[in-house]
């Protein structure tokens, strides 16, 4: 098998990975708790409690009609990663709730009744499911498919127009459920969405340096000699002053920085420093190429 296709194939094993990662969450967190915060999975949720429709069956008819719009609107760039990662979140949502004893009563039993617990967990695990969908090219379909067609055709910015399907979602949610299951909803909805980031962009583990000083010589030798690192000196100049100035930009790891830092101190207290998350660095020293799906 070839390198391309063993990529690929681990592509969807982690997708496939991540759907059930995110089932857990949807299926026996948020579900029995009556969270529905936002997107196909909230409406699928608000339905369950009010007609008892099966939370996985009703996200893959809603989804389904959404997906062929996607493909209509903007051809065929939703491709069979978004197809399979919608499919197998719904397949796994209602497998666990099938296999899973009581499983509307399961929040009670994991979190001792405690909604926060319920809300917070379930965002976790649903946010850590969905961001390695994410990552690995797949998609769970729904709200983000529907904000970027308003978008196309309303020429709403696409956070606008998901902010505003999910806080109908929300809102449908509060008055159905009432006031403090929609507040705990927004709280599921904001940890969510910091987990998929944290794992689409990576946990910050480095950090850029941009180091300006009339020292630049000396800053240049301690970054390659004293810490083993590289880094790129840029041509700049002063707004104020109109004096042309060194600019060194370089990565380190976290654990570098207190020792740049220390040095720079040392021989020129008067350098100015920014320091800056980075969120993935590719590259020696860091996360070689070939090593990325």
């Amino acid at each position: 098998m070839s390198k391309k296709y063993r990529n690929l194939l681990l592509d969807y094993i982690i997708i496939n990975l991540g759907a059930l990662v995110a089932a857990v969450g949807i299926g026996l967190f948020l579900a029995p708790s009556k969270i529905a915060a936002g997107g196909v999975s909230g409406i699928a949720i608000i339905l369950y409690h009010l007609f008892g429709f099966n939370i996985g069956i009703s996200m893959l008819f809603l989804n389904i009609p959404i997906y062929l719009a996607g493909i209509r609107t903007f051809g065929k760039s939703y491709g069979f990663k978004t197809f399979f990662g919608t499919v197998m979140l719904s397949f796994y949502i209602d497998l666990l709730r099938g296999i899973v004893p009581n499983a509307d009563n399961l929040i009670d039993f994991s979190t001792g009744g405690n909604m926060i617990l319920g809300a917070m967990f379930g965002g976790v695990i649903a946010g850590v499911g969905l961001g390695f969908i994410m990552k690995f090219g797949g998609s769970t379909g729904g709200t983000d498919i529907l904000a970027q067609i308003l978008h196309k055709y309303a020429k709403i910015p696409v956070g606008y127009a998901l902010m505003t399907v999910d806080t109908l979602v929300l809102i449908s949610a509060a008055a159905i459920f009432g006031l403090e299951k929609g507040l705990y909803a927004i709280l599921t909805l904001y940890t969510t969405g910091i987990l998929i980031n944290k794992v689409f962009e990576g946990v910050s583990y480095a950090k850029m340096v941009y180091v300006i000083s009339d020292r630049h010589e000396e800053v240049k030798d301690i970054i390659i000699s004293k810490i083993n690192r590289g880094g790129t000196c840029l041509a700049g100049k002063g707004l104020y002053t109109d004096i042309d100035r060194k600019i060194i930009i370089t990565v380190l790891k976290t654990k570098e920085i207190y020792e740049l830092k220390r040095w720079i101190k040392d021989i020129d207290p008067n350098a100015f420093v920014i320091i800056s998350e980075a969120y993935e660095v590719l590259g020696e020293g860091f996360s070689p190429f070939n090593k990325q799906s």
